[in-house]
């Protein structure tokens, strides 16, 4: 049996979840940090969450990430500016996406990343964001951005072979046969 793997289909309801849970995350989080804080930690969560969904397409151990984001983790909590901290997510997204779980030419990997994540970056700041609304659809905008990068520069989808049980087996021939008499 195979089981397919739809990271385009996936991305999209992924950014849609991140976008309807940012409000009450932020709502929630500004009880304990300050507003700046408290949107780098959830922008951070998303990026982990997202990053290990890559990791598990790509057959990567979900160890190889875990570098790039404390890294990142770390810059939430010593960096001040919150332009630096986008910036820098932004550079370690590419880098988990196209360093370590899909590698690819470093040529290709530059235009992909340049073009899907600056390219989305641009596309949320060109909106200006300035509540929490707007945010939440910036981060859907951004993750439809996203998902391109499977139509274009990976054009797949993902395909694992699963064992399948025995019985299983059985019913599916079984009904294959009961199928083709009753519409021969």
């Amino acid at each position: 049996m195979k089981i397919t793997k739809r990271p385009i289909r996936t991305t999209v309801i992924f950014g849609l979840i991140c976008g309807l849970s940012f409000m009450p995350l932020s709502l929630g989080l500004c009880n304990f940090f300050p507003w700046p804080i408290a949107f780098s930690i959830i922008l951070w969560s998303y990026i982990a969450m997202y990053g290990f969904l890559l990791t598990r397409w790509s057959g990567k151990s979900p160890l190889s990430i875990i570098f790039p984001l404390l890294l990142l983790l770390i810059f939430v909590f010593v960096a001040s500016s919150k332009s630096a901290f986008l910036l820098l997510m932004l550079v370690i997204f590419s880098w988990i996406r196209s360093g370590i779980c899909f590698k690819k030419p470093l040529s290709r990997v530059f235009c992909a990343e340049f073009l899907l994540t600056l390219g989305g970056a641009a596309l949320v700041g060109w909106f200006i964001p300035h509540s929490t609304l707007t945010w939440a659809l910036g981060i859907w905008m951004f993750f439809l951005v996203q998902s391109l990068y499977f139509v274009k520069f990976e054009g797949i989808s993902i395909e694992e072979k699963v064992a399948v049980d025995p019985f299983e087996e059985a019913m599916f021939r079984a009904e294959k046969i009961i199928a083709a008499r009753l519409y021969s």
